[in-house]
């Protein structure tokens, strides 16, 4: 991803969820495989009805509108660097609907990316601290997102992908400070590109 493609897309609202070719299939094959997705929100607007307006929201918002939040409490790591999108986004105790905003966001995100690349985005975790998932370990979801389409798969090399994001999550761990009690956190500039924070 060019870096003008990074700062378009930026300020370009969220595709939408036709971008991605099988949303249903986003749990198939990995560690929640057989859990409903519910992208259209029914299971939500049957328990909390108040809450579909605000995520439905958040699906036409930019990314920009989205991440701005995250970029000032400095616990998450969005940047633009040798030419590829970085993010590494964790949230603790978080509720699947922000998660697939993001990954639609991501999804979106391939649309300004090098032509004929094809990029893996992970999901995995749950209610843990930080941690790339552990051999033999499986995540909750792969997307495949190239140029003009996104889709779901139910296999992936994990080993390499992990090996790939290492680098990442190591960073994000450095800059957080993450687990280490009354460790400064680095570099707001570092862990989150001021284009993201700028209106």
């Amino acid at each position: 991803m060019a870096r003008d493609g990074f700062d378009e897309w930026l300020s370009t609202p969220l595709p939408g969820l036709d971008l991605i070719e099988n949303p249903s299939a986003m749990y198939a094959g990995w560690a929640a495989d057989g859990t409903d997705p519910d992208w259209d929100l029914t299971g939500i607007a049957a328990h909390y009805p108040q809450a579909v307006a605000g995520i439905r929201a958040d699906r036409e918002k930019t990314p920009r509108q989205l991440l701005a939040p995250r970029g000032v409490d400095g616990g998450d790591l969005l940047r633009h660097r040798d030419g590829a999108l970085e993010v590494y986004l964790y949230d603790y105790h978080g509720e699947p609907t922000s998660t697939q905003t993001q990954l639609l966001m991501l999804a979106g995100a391939g649309r300004f990316a090098h032509s004929g690349t094809e990029e893996p985005v992970m999901y995995w975790g749950g209610d843990i601290d930080p941690g790339l998932p552990m051999p033999g370990h499986k995540p909750l979801a792969v997307l495949l997102v190239t140029g003009t389409r996104a889709r779901f798969v139910d296999t992936y090399p994990l080993d390499e992908l992990c090996a790939e994001l290492a680098p990442v999550e190591a960073d994000f761990l450095t800059l957080t400070g993450y687990g280490v009690p009354d460790r400064p956190v680095g570099d707001s500039a570092v862990l989150f590109d001021p284009a993201v924070c700028r209106g």
